[in-house]
């Protein structure tokens, strides 16, 4: 083989192995991007959230509860309504003898809520759908015919669906609303440990529902 077969065999196979190369970058770079995408969108899907409006009630749903009470005040203070419902746990705040729901309340009327605007749900719940429940049999008793339910996004598109199912047929409108300044947010909920957990979980609840299955 002359010199200058060898130059170019040389050079042939440096081409090929910089064509791999760059293949195999624009294969990962794909597979990153598709990967992104697909998490995003697992995200997004778990976040509804309807047009919000004035409403009779703004409902405040257990768990989550600095975020979701904050959300409800700054509703309250926005004129959305003027009556704040909170779900009877039956959990007593750490460290002392009173239930949570009694504390919570403290903190509405400390931050310039009456009294008499609070209520809280005769049921004890311990799960969405008895949440769901628990506000419907209230909202018959008021006779209250809207409510604003706040909760945190990655639980409002189950929480939609239950909420669909328990208030079918009884006039109500539910107008489901994210809390606005959560921590959960469908571009980075999978760079944190936290993020994984609630995502996971959600979804694991979303299919127990499609099977009938309960919390």
């Amino acid at each position: 083989m002359s010199e200058k077969e060898k130059k170019n065999s040389c050079m042939g196979g440096c081409l090929r192995i910089v064509g791999s190369g760059i293949g195999l970058l624009l294969l990962i770079v794909a597979l990153v991007a598709g990967a992104y995408i697909l998490l995003r969108a697992a995200g997004a899907y778990l976040i509804y959230a309807d047009e919000l409006q004035p409403a009779d009630v703004i409902v405040v749903l257990s768990g989550g509860t600095d975020s979701r009470m904050n959300e409800a005040l700054s509703l309250y203070k926005e004129d959305y309504a003027k009556i704040i419902v909170l779900t009877e746990t039956g959990e007593q705040t750490e460290g002392y003898e009173y239930l949570n729901s009694f504390d919570m309340r403290i903190q509405l009327i400390n931050n310039g809520i009456p009294s008499g605007n609070i209520m809280i749900t005769d049921l004890t719940v311990n799960t969405t759908v008895d949440e769901a429940v628990a506000i419907r049999d209230l909202m018959r008793n008021r006779q209250f015919r809207s409510a604003i339910v706040v909760t945190d996004p990655y639980h409002t598109r189950r929480s939609k669906l239950v909420f669909n199912q328990v208030f079918d047929e009884t006039g109500i409108d539910v107008i489901m609303h994210p809390v606005r300044s959560s921590w959960y947010n469908s571009r980075t909920w999978f760079t944190s440990v936290k993020g994984w957990q609630f995502t996971l979980l959600e979804y694991a609840k979303l299919i127990s529902m499609k099977f009938g299955v309960s919390e």
